[in-house]
């Protein structure tokens, strides 16, 4: 009996370790993006700017089919007066540095202007800053 409970405890510290180090490699490239800044303005922390623009902000990790690393933010905002769900995705390009790679309004792929100007809206919709 004692054999079984301390291979249960060692199974269970195991997997914790495992999911603990499974998450560190997500956190650490939201965190470079979330800490990152944009050319447009260099001043101006990217998760900052949209976690306080956009409603229900949310952030993830993930390893794309054609092997790229992306963050990606979700958050709700107001497009041509209506009420819209964003999306914008970031590709990692080495550990400490990234670049833009979607912006979508309601699963719509957004061009490069309308990716510039939402872009700068939400990097620059602050009061006290």
């Amino acid at each position: 009996m004692y054999a079984y409970r301390r291979i249960i405890c060692v199974l269970f510290i195991s997997m914790s370790l495992l999911m603990l180090l499974g998450c560190s490699s997500e956190h650490k490239y939201v965190e470079l993006v979330k800490n990152g800044t944009m050319q447009m303005e260099p001043d101006i922390k990217i998760g900052r700017a949209f976690d306080e623009f956009f409603a229900n902000p949310q952030w993830k990790y993930f390893d794309s089919t054609d092997n790229h690393k992306v963050v990606e933010f979700n958050g709700e905002c107001t497009w041509w007066g209506q009420d819209a769900h964003c999306s914008i995705q970031f590709i990692i390009t080495s550990e400490t540095t990234f670049e833009l790679w979607i912006v979508k309004i309601n699963d719509q792929e957004m061009n490069k202007l309308e990716s510039a100007a939402l872009l700068h809206k939400a990097l620059t919709n602050r009061d006290d800053w």
